[in-house]
């Protein structure tokens, strides 16, 4: 995956704007995209703190490739005008350990119900989990409107 490593050029946190809108919401939109355009798939989703959003896909799905190829990702609150676009980048099961009672929490319905079984699924290859941020580089925000449509 061309994506970036963490901690040389990885990605930085989302706006803390765009962070709390997501409070409270189970979902999100995400967009990825490859040579034939751009696909969105309603996704769980964790917030770990500095404001980065995790999310957990099996490791044989299109948007796990597209994510392979690009790593570019457009995140979007359903029901709203809410996004932000960052990038993914593939999360080892070493780097996710210090949060494994937040990842299971949101990713319990996914079958990550203990830690040890999300270390499993990461390390056996069957999922992926991601970290999205921001391009490195870009102070940008993208599109981040009210949570309410406005």
């Amino acid at each position: 995956m061309p994506a970036e490593a963490p901690g040389k050029g990885g990605p930085l946190p989302f706006p803390s704007a765009f962070i709390r809108q997501l409070t409270g919401r189970d979902e999100v939109l995400v967009s990825s995209r490859d040579g034939s355009g751009v696909g969105s798939v309603r996704m769980w989703f964790a917030v770990v703190p500095p404001g980065y959003v995790f999310l957990l896909t099996p490791a044989h799905t299109i948007k796990a490739g597209r994510w392979r190829d690009d790593p570019w990702v457009r995140l979007r609150i359903p029901g709203t005008r809410a996004s932000q676009e960052g990038v993914v980048i593939p999360v080892s099961w070493k780097e996710a350990a210090a949060d494994a009672d937040l990842l299971t929490d949101r990713f319990a319905m996914a079958g990550a119900t203990t830690a040890e079984g999300l270390r499993w699924m990461l390390d056996d290859g069957s999922r992926l989990l991601l970290r999205a941020g921001l391009r490195s580089g870009s102070e940008r925000v993208d599109r981040v409107h009210a949570a309410d449509g406005a």
